[in-house]
């Protein structure tokens, strides 16, 4: 071997690719740990595994960290009892968020949509109000300006995070504690206009916003929220905890809202011009289950881009740009995904006969959709829902709940050798 060669090698395990390479080569070494478990007697080598994983995950971690930050969205809350003055509160939802610019911050719309007063602690503790530069509840991404900060941006994927990866959570807590987790992207869910991603990292509750990263320390998405699992034996109810899998808005989603908010300081939403409502028909196979049809049209705005395609009341529309509509906030959230100008496939039904057409999409005046709120009034709390099969899930939680067992195995077995 030529004698600079080595240190050759050296620099490329030390850049961002190589150490990529290294952790995923160590990672898969757990697999192997993991796989033959049942063989191996705990000693230096599983735990040698471990340690190297766990190394290289909190050198990523420590690396990001000043690039996390905590968000607190504040509003006045006035409640009043019969009989009672009436009395004003403080309420505070906690999330967190990700430097993308030295003073900017991306989150989730999710944590600070309603709040009149937001505030920023960075990682060694500073605290400052932060101005909220774009908000879009469809996309469920917030942009916040945070003057008098210089935040080290974190560094964003190349490449989209594929089936398998390997996943790297950090974020803060309801406590305002930092948290991180490690886990594979498990699923993709598509839709016409977005996806989301599921990993099986454990998500905390505040960790809405935080930064999903992949084995080179890269932003691959902001994570949005959990979908819980069953209440352990022996915990309360009313206790805190991890939850099971996460979603996570990818990066490639992210990007396209966050540079509207920079050109234009607004995500332009698309406009059809139709009020529906949900349309049913009785289960042949199951007695007492109706099955969702479609979005049936009460009204047609005049002159809306509905109407140019000639679609009247008690049209069913059944098929968007060749996605299959079963309830109308699905067609209502396909709309509002897609920029203004587009042209898209519809399918509709109208005396038992297929109908299709192409038009374009008007632009919806609305920054916050008011299909999003049927009673009105922004929510904190609201969130895109996206559904999972329940199998699948399953599959995937069982084998979360393996792998924990076996690293708990193994750490017991390692600290009893010392």
């Amino acid at each position: 071997m030529h004698p600079g060669s080595e240190r050759g090698a050296a620099r490329a395990d030390r850049s961002p690719t190589g150490a990529g390479r290294v952790l995923r080569t160590r990672l898969a070494a757990l697999a192997v740990v993991l796989s033959t478990a049942g063989t191996l007697a705990p000693g230096v080598h599983a735990q040698g595994a471990l340690t190297a994983i766990e190394s290289d995950v909190d050198r990523i971690a420590r690396r990001t960290r000043p690039s996390i930050v905590t968000v607190f969205a504040q509003r006045q809350v006035t409640t009043q009892e019969a009989g009672r003055t009436p009395t004003t509160r403080t309420h505070s939802r906690i999330g967190t968020g990700v430097a993308i610019e030295r003073a900017e911050v991306l989150t989730t719309a999710s944590v600070v949509l309603g709040a009149e007063r937001i505030l920023v602690r960075t990682d060694n503790g500073l605290q400052v109000e932060a101005r909220l530069a774009g908000l879009d509840p469809v996309f469920n991404i917030a942009l916040l300006e945070v003057r008098g900060l210089e935040l080290p941006a974190v560094r964003v994927a190349s490449r989209p995070p594929q089936l398998g990866d390997w996943a790297i959570a950090l974020g803060s807590s309801y406590r305002a504690a930092p948290t991180q987790s490690v886990g594979t992207v498990a699923y993709r869910f598509r839709e016409p206009r977005s996806s989301l991603l599921q990993l099986t990292n454990e998500v905390y509750p505040g960790n809405s916003g935080g930064a999903a990263l992949n084995s080179r320390g890269e932003l691959v998405g902001l994570v949005q929220g959990e979908l819980g699992t069953p209440e352990a034996p022996g915990r309360s109810r009313n206790e805190r905890r991890p939850g099971g899998m996460s979603f996570v808005i990818p990066i490639e989603d992210v990007l396209p809202v966050y540079r509207a908010f920079k050109s234009e300081g607004r995500s332009r939403h698309g406009l059809f011009g139709v009020s529906t409502r949900a349309a049913f028909v009785d289960s042949e196979s199951e007695p007492g289950a109706r099955i969702p049809i479609g979005a049936l049209v009460e009204s047609v705005a005049p002159e809306g881009p509905a109407a140019r395609l000639g679609l009247r009341r008690g049209d069913l529309i059944v098929a968007f740009d060749g996605e299959r509509v079963e309830y109308p906030e699905q067609l209502a959230r396909w709309v509002a995904q897609t920029r203004p100008g587009t042209t898209v496939d519809l399918v509709w039904v109208r005396d038992e006969l297929q109908q299709q057409g192409r038009v374009a999409l008007g632009e919806s005046s609305e920054p916050v959709p008011s299909w999003m709120f049927p009673d009105g009034l922004p929510r904190a709390d609201v969130r895109p829902v996206a559904a999972a099969p329940p199998q699948r899930i399953a599959e995937i939680e069982d084998q979360i709940r393996r792998l924990s067992s076996e690293l708990r195995r193994l750490r017991g077995g390692a600290d009893s050798s010392r």
